[in-house]
């Protein structure tokens, strides 16, 4: 009987090492307090083992269990896989893919992070549809893609910046049931057009909920509850440029869900990026995209470098990956047979639904 090795993971280390003074002098969300468990305990034998047997030869080893928490970085890459698997039965052959990223001003982050649930789903709601109003313009495309989108809440420095990563077809299908491609190659859509109305959109759901009384107004964004205060906000947001990034980026069709799956499967930060763990606290290295994208180090205190990662625990049961267009899950096998219909090929695929 063999007891596997315990690897050593940089994050796990820093768990381990500063959760309990963490602990003493914060409060944590149930979420929050499942995860640092998780990550702190994964692999170690804390969580229990699993027993591999061989009947051939009679060989055992013995296996520490994974957390599976999907904020875990130690756990991904097995998942990630999978994913990858089931998604490329959805690509079309010899059609172009591309990468859009949709951001918010900084200063709606506080009041995000005070209504996540709430505000997290309007980005995705706005985000696809702009997509969706845009590319079935005939100018455009005249039809609907399949899109992939997924929620990101970090930046390289662990600070909190909510944005949505979406992966869409070159080619959609018409309300006449007809398959077309964009009607130009490598371009699109206009990037000033989607960030107006994207903007359009978030704002005046927005608008809506503060009328309805939906939002949650609590420490930085605590003096919006004042409606002055909240007019002179949302004409400051009026007035900001909404610039979202798309273009194809994607070399062939192939590559479009690996490259898609490393947004998926990212939290808030790898085990790859983390220098050193020891008494001081944590140091890891970030790319500044402010100055041409070098790498540049960070030191965080233990406990600060906990602070900054729990931020970006997602709420119980949020779905952080959501498809649209002829990828929405209601009709994404009727809409792939049919589009492999009209393109001459077999449909082989067999989407499997759930949440990431």
């Amino acid at each position: 009987m063999t007891l596997t090795d315990n690897p050593s993971y940089p994050i796990r280390d820093a768990f381990q090492k500063f959760l309990p003074e963490y602990l003493n002098n914060h409060t944590l969300t149930a979420q929050q307090w499942k995860t640092a468990n998780c990550i702190a305990n994964c692999k170690t034998g804390g969580l229990g083992y699993n027993v591999s047997y061989c009947e051939s030869c009679g060989h055992t080893e013995i296996h520490a269990v994974s957390c599976n928490n999907r904020h875990c970085p130690c756990c991904q890459s097995p998942i990630e896989q999978k994913w990858i698997m089931e998604r490329n039965s959805e690509l079309i052959e010899g059609i172009a893919y591309y990468h859009a990223i949709f951001t918010v001003p900084y200063e709606l982050n506080s009041l995000i992070y005070e209504n996540q649930e709430l505000l997290y789903g309007l980005m995705f709601h706005c985000a696809t549809d702009t997509l969706l109003t845009l590319c079935r313009d005939k100018k455009h495309m005249g039809a609907t893609p399949g899109i992939v989108s997924v929620l990101h809440t970090q930046g390289q420095r662990l600070n909190f910046h909510p944005h949505i990563h979406t992966m869409l077809s070159g080619g959609g299908l018409t309300t006449s049931g007809q398959f077309i491609e964009a009607a130009h190659k490598g371009y699109l859509l206009p990037k000033d057009a989607m960030g107006k109305l994207y903007r359009g959109k978030f704002l005046d759901a927005l608008k809506k909920y503060y009328q309805q009384k939906k939002l949650n107004f609590q420490g930085a964004c605590l003096k919006l509850r004042n409606q002055y205060e909240w007019k002179t906000f949302i004409d400051q947001l009026y007035h900001k440029d909404w610039i979202p990034h798309i273009k194809e980026t994607f070399n062939g069709f192939g590559n479009a869900v690996t490259y898609l799956a490393r947004y998926v499967f990212r939290s808030a930060i790898s085990n790859s990026r983390i220098d050193s763990v020891d008494d001081s606290g944590v140091t890891f290295h970030y790319k500044d995209y402010a100055d041409n994208s070098k790498t540049k180090s960070l030191h965080m205190s233990g406990t600060e470098f906990i602070d900054a990662f729990l931020i970006h625990v997602l709420p119980k049961g949020f779905c952080r990956v959501r498809f649209s267009g002829y990828l929405s899950n209601c009709q994404k096998t009727k809409k792939l047979k049919l589009i492999c219909k009209l393109r001459h090929c077999v449909y082989t695929g067999n989407p499997v639904k759930g949440k990431t």
